[in-house]
């Protein structure tokens, strides 16, 4: 649901070997479907975004072809949403594999929740479902739990990182991110991939690093069967959500 691999077009791959190095990789771990969400920053780009991701896209898919790499890769963009929100146009260009579903990501501090909500909601109005790329990355959410569960009851949709879960990314992180997935809050789990030498696609072997309680319902819910909808462009399944609640470090 989440991976920069396609090759020189962002802060992730930085050539095509690198690309199928990380494919691979994601085959070894069991994947067998990516959507490739380079970054956007800039919506005003969009038109020159997609033309340059759209063809990234096409040489990858080939390569992995010739490679026989049983793997299928499929459009989408890391959306960096910010007051130029309300002046976009074309966002339907950027969501995952042409359905409703769009990955969005912020500022990673000082955001008051007023304005969060604000871009969020935007985004619908638009007739589109925002999925909110590993919150448990942001400060503000790190400190301020309640600002989840509140978005949590109004139908937001998140998608943690599988580093942050495995405790490769500081404790803050881990903390925000097993309450989320123990709780039933967060909808996905993804590898947010950049390369092959560091936050790798390998799943599989984070897994294993994972809390042990997380029920089987939620991580069969996290790392399938709700992307899977996306894909498909259906509603996602249900999961039973539960406040969180922050515990001091």
């Amino acid at each position: 649901m989440h991976c920069h691999i396609l090759p020189d077009i962002d802060d992730g791959a930085k050539d095509i070997n690198t690309s199928i190095a990380m494919c691979k990789i994601a085959v070894e771990n069991g994947i067998k479907h990516i959507v490739a969400t380079p970054h956007i920053s800039a919506m005003c780009d969009a038109d020159r975004f997609c033309y340059k991701r759209d063809k990234r896209l096409n040489e990858l898919r080939e390569k992995i072809e010739e490679e026989g790499i049983e793997l299928n890769v499929y459009p989408g963009a890391e959306v960096y949403v910010d007051d130029d929100i309300f002046f976009a146009s074309g966002l339907d260009r950027l969501t995952i594999n042409h359905s409703k579903y769009i990955l969005v990501e912020f500022a990673f501090e000082d955001i008051p929740i007023k304005k969060f909500v604000s871009y969020l909601n935007e985004i619908l109005n638009r007739g589109l479902i925002p999925i909110v790329a590993h919150p448990e990355r942001y400060e503000y959410f790190q400190y301020d739990y309640e600002a989840i569960n509140m978005l949590a009851r109004n139908g937001v949709n998140f998608q943690l990182n599988a580093g942050s879960l495995a405790g490769l990314d500081g404790p803050e992180e881990y903390e925000l991110a097993y309450a989320m997935a123990y709780n039933g809050v967060a909808s996905f789990i993804s590898t947010d991939g950049h390369s092959n030498e560091y936050r790798m696609n390998n799943l599989g072997e984070m897994i294993e690093m994972f809390p042990p309680d997380i029920s089987q319902y939620n991580m069969q819910t996290m790392v399938h069967d709700s992307a899977k909808c996306v894909l498909m462009d259906r509603d996602l399944p249900h999961i039973e959500r539960n406040p969180i609640f922050r515990e001091d470090f």
